[in-house]
Protein backbone atom coordinates (compact mmCIF):
# COMPACT_ATOMS: atom_id res chain seq x y z
CA UNK A 1 0.00 0.00 0.00
CA UNK A 2 1.38 3.33 -1.01
CA UNK A 3 1.74 6.22 1.36
CA UNK A 4 -1.03 8.18 -0.43
CA UNK A 5 -3.51 5.30 -0.26
CA UNK A 6 -4.70 5.21 3.28
CA UNK A 7 -7.75 3.49 4.53
CA UNK A 8 -9.60 5.76 6.90
CA UNK A 9 -11.89 4.03 9.37
CA UNK A 10 -14.23 6.28 11.27
CA UNK A 11 -16.74 5.35 13.94
CA UNK A 12 -20.38 5.66 12.93
CA UNK A 13 -21.94 8.73 14.39
CA UNK A 14 -25.65 9.32 14.93
CA UNK A 15 -25.59 11.86 12.08
CA UNK A 16 -24.09 9.37 9.65
CA UNK A 17 -26.53 6.57 10.53
CA UNK A 18 -29.50 8.89 10.00
CA UNK A 19 -28.57 9.49 6.36
CA UNK A 20 -30.84 7.86 3.79
CA UNK A 21 -29.54 4.62 2.30
CA UNK A 22 -29.22 6.08 -1.22
CA UNK A 23 -26.76 8.66 0.12
CA UNK A 24 -24.73 5.97 1.86
CA UNK A 25 -24.52 3.97 -1.35
CA UNK A 26 -23.55 6.98 -3.42
CA UNK A 27 -26.70 6.95 -5.53
CA UNK A 28 -27.83 10.36 -6.70
CA UNK A 29 -30.89 11.90 -5.07
CA UNK A 30 -32.66 12.08 -8.44
CA UNK A 31 -32.63 8.28 -8.68
CA UNK A 32 -34.20 7.63 -5.31
CA UNK A 33 -37.98 7.53 -5.17
CA UNK A 34 -39.90 8.60 -2.10
CA UNK A 35 -41.00 5.75 0.12
CA UNK A 36 -44.70 5.02 -0.23
CA UNK A 37 -46.70 3.35 2.51
CA UNK A 38 -47.94 -0.15 1.68
CA UNK A 39 -51.62 -0.09 0.78
CA UNK A 40 -53.23 -3.26 2.09
CA UNK A 41 -56.81 -3.86 1.05
CA UNK A 42 -59.07 -6.08 3.13
CA UNK A 43 -59.89 -9.46 1.57
CA UNK A 44 -63.05 -9.33 -0.49
CA UNK A 45 -64.73 -12.73 -0.74
CA UNK A 46 -66.59 -11.65 -3.89
CA UNK A 47 -63.43 -10.64 -5.76
CA UNK A 48 -63.01 -13.90 -7.73
CA UNK A 49 -66.63 -15.01 -7.66
CA UNK A 50 -68.76 -16.80 -5.20
CA UNK A 51 -69.90 -20.27 -6.23
CA UNK A 52 -73.19 -21.19 -4.59
CA UNK A 53 -73.54 -17.89 -2.73
CA UNK A 54 -76.83 -16.19 -1.92
CA UNK A 55 -76.54 -12.74 -3.51
CA UNK A 56 -80.27 -12.12 -4.04
CA UNK A 57 -81.17 -8.49 -4.58
CA UNK A 58 -77.61 -7.24 -4.06
CA UNK A 59 -76.22 -4.13 -5.76
CA UNK A 60 -73.37 -5.52 -7.88
CA UNK A 61 -73.29 -2.79 -10.52
CA UNK A 62 -70.06 -2.54 -12.50
CA UNK A 63 -68.46 -5.56 -10.77
CA UNK A 64 -65.57 -7.16 -12.67
CA UNK A 65 -66.04 -10.92 -12.54
CA UNK A 66 -63.99 -11.91 -15.57
CA UNK A 67 -63.66 -15.70 -15.57
CA UNK A 68 -65.30 -15.89 -12.13
CA UNK A 69 -66.81 -19.05 -10.66
CA UNK A 70 -70.46 -18.25 -10.04
CA UNK A 71 -71.86 -21.77 -10.45
CA UNK A 72 -75.18 -22.19 -8.67
CA UNK A 73 -75.11 -18.63 -7.30
CA UNK A 74 -78.48 -17.10 -6.41
CA UNK A 75 -78.56 -13.69 -8.09
CA UNK A 76 -82.34 -13.32 -8.31
CA UNK A 77 -83.26 -9.63 -8.49
CA UNK A 78 -79.59 -8.57 -8.27
CA UNK A 79 -78.46 -5.34 -9.92
CA UNK A 80 -75.64 -6.29 -12.29
CA UNK A 81 -75.89 -3.28 -14.61
CA UNK A 82 -72.62 -2.76 -16.47
CA UNK A 83 -71.00 -5.79 -14.79
CA UNK A 84 -68.23 -7.60 -16.69
CA UNK A 85 -68.89 -11.34 -16.53
CA UNK A 86 -66.77 -12.23 -19.54
CA UNK A 87 -65.86 -15.92 -19.47
CA UNK A 88 -67.61 -16.41 -16.11
CA UNK A 89 -69.05 -19.83 -15.24
CA UNK A 90 -72.70 -19.25 -14.30
CA UNK A 91 -73.78 -22.88 -14.67
CA UNK A 92 -77.08 -23.34 -12.84
CA UNK A 93 -77.11 -19.75 -11.53
CA UNK A 94 -80.43 -18.14 -10.68
CA UNK A 95 -80.69 -14.78 -12.43
CA UNK A 96 -84.47 -14.50 -12.42
CA UNK A 97 -85.51 -10.81 -12.60
CA UNK A 98 -81.84 -9.73 -12.43
CA UNK A 99 -80.91 -6.40 -14.01
CA UNK A 100 -78.10 -7.11 -16.50
CA UNK A 101 -78.54 -3.99 -18.65
CA UNK A 102 -75.25 -3.19 -20.35
CA UNK A 103 -73.51 -6.19 -18.78
CA UNK A 104 -70.86 -8.19 -20.66
CA UNK A 105 -71.38 -11.96 -20.75
CA UNK A 106 -69.12 -12.74 -23.70
CA UNK A 107 -67.90 -16.37 -23.69
CA UNK A 108 -69.80 -17.01 -20.45
CA UNK A 109 -70.99 -20.48 -19.48
CA UNK A 110 -74.76 -20.17 -19.07
CA UNK A 111 -75.80 -23.84 -18.96
CA UNK A 112 -79.07 -24.23 -17.07
CA UNK A 113 -79.21 -20.57 -16.04
CA UNK A 114 -82.59 -19.14 -15.03
CA UNK A 115 -82.96 -15.80 -16.84
CA UNK A 116 -86.76 -15.56 -16.59
CA UNK A 117 -87.86 -11.92 -16.43
CA UNK A 118 -84.20 -10.77 -16.47
CA UNK A 119 -83.33 -7.51 -18.20
CA UNK A 120 -80.49 -7.94 -20.71
CA UNK A 121 -81.16 -4.81 -22.77
CA UNK A 122 -77.93 -3.47 -24.31
CA UNK A 123 -75.99 -6.43 -22.86
CA UNK A 124 -73.13 -8.06 -24.79
CA UNK A 125 -73.61 -11.83 -24.83
CA UNK A 126 -71.28 -12.92 -27.65
CA UNK A 127 -70.48 -16.64 -28.00
CA UNK A 128 -72.12 -17.55 -24.70
CA UNK A 129 -72.82 -21.24 -24.24
CA UNK A 130 -76.38 -21.54 -22.97
CA UNK A 131 -78.07 -24.97 -23.31
CA UNK A 132 -81.08 -25.42 -21.06
CA UNK A 133 -81.31 -21.72 -20.20
CA UNK A 134 -84.74 -20.46 -19.09
CA UNK A 135 -85.69 -17.23 -20.84
CA UNK A 136 -89.45 -16.57 -20.59
CA UNK A 137 -90.13 -12.88 -20.05
CA UNK A 138 -86.47 -11.95 -20.60
CA UNK A 139 -85.93 -8.50 -22.14
CA UNK A 140 -83.04 -8.23 -24.59
CA UNK A 141 -83.75 -5.29 -26.94
CA UNK A 142 -80.46 -3.88 -28.23
CA UNK A 143 -78.42 -6.77 -26.82
CA UNK A 144 -75.62 -8.29 -28.92
CA UNK A 145 -76.29 -12.02 -28.92
CA UNK A 146 -73.88 -12.89 -31.77
CA UNK A 147 -72.89 -16.55 -31.76
CA UNK A 148 -74.92 -17.32 -28.63
CA UNK A 149 -77.71 -19.85 -28.39
CA UNK A 150 -79.31 -17.85 -25.63
CA UNK A 151 -82.67 -17.32 -27.34
CA UNK A 152 -82.77 -20.15 -29.89
CA UNK A 153 -81.48 -22.83 -27.52
CA UNK A 154 -83.22 -21.48 -24.47
CA UNK A 155 -86.07 -23.31 -22.86
CA UNK A 156 -88.60 -22.34 -20.25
Amino acid sequence: MKETERLVVMPLSARFVALPLFMLLGVGAAVAAPIQPLAVEPYNQLERGCSGCDLRGMDLRGRHWIGADLRGTDLRGADLRGANLEGADLTGALLEAADLRGATLTNAELTGVDLRDADLREAVVINAYAPGVRTSGMRYAGADLSGSDLIIGGGD
